[in-house]
């Protein structure tokens, strides 16, 4: 740990253990959540270098790889409690984006709702799996099309203030 956040913590007007128990949720919860960092600090797999001085595809690669890796130990160690996935993966990634994480909290949630119950017995076995995987996309108007210039073109255009669609 930094040395300034240790003398700060050691001359603190109040007790630092007990907040922690506070904002943890009690003194089982620190020492859960204190056994999940050590499992992920203590994890080769983990070690990584540091992503601020890789390129963009090495970075991307790294990511996947932890991703996929933080995957495969959450099933291995039987972490299943929300919390602790949280816990989890916020020590594996730290301030990085998950590759997944579109996958994970759009895409399987929306396949969770909007699946019949034949549909779900087929795709939502297949993306828990991570071998079927989704992501998002969007389009506006404007985007990839220039509508102004040539207004013939796209699919969606301004007409009169209202949104037509051809």
């Amino acid at each position: 740990m930094n040395p300034d956040i240790t003398r700060e913590r050691q001359n603190a007007s109040f007790d630092v253990e007990k907040l922690t128990y506070i904002l943890d949720g009690g003194p089982e919860k620190t020492k859960r959540r204190r056994q999940i960092e050590a499992l992920v600090f203590s994890d080769p797999d983990f070690n990584e270098d540091d992503p601020n001085f890789l390129s963009r595809s090495e970075r991307y690669d790294q990511a996947v790889r932890k991703s996929a890796q933080m995957i495969l130990k959450l099933r291995e160690y039987g972490i299943a409690d929300p919390e602790e996935i949280y816990h989890y993966k916020s020590m594996v990634k730290g301030n990085q984006q998950e590759p997944f994480g579109l996958h994970v909290v759009m895409f399987i949630p929306s396949l969770r709702r909007l699946c019949d119950p034949q549909q779900a017995k087929k795709w939502l076995p297949l993306a828990d799996s991570f071998q079927v995987l989704g992501t998002y996309a969007q389009t506006e108007m404007g985007h990839g099309q220039s509508w102004i210039t040539d207004p013939s073109e796209p699919a969606v255009f301004l007409l009169k203030g209202r949104f037509s669609i051809n």
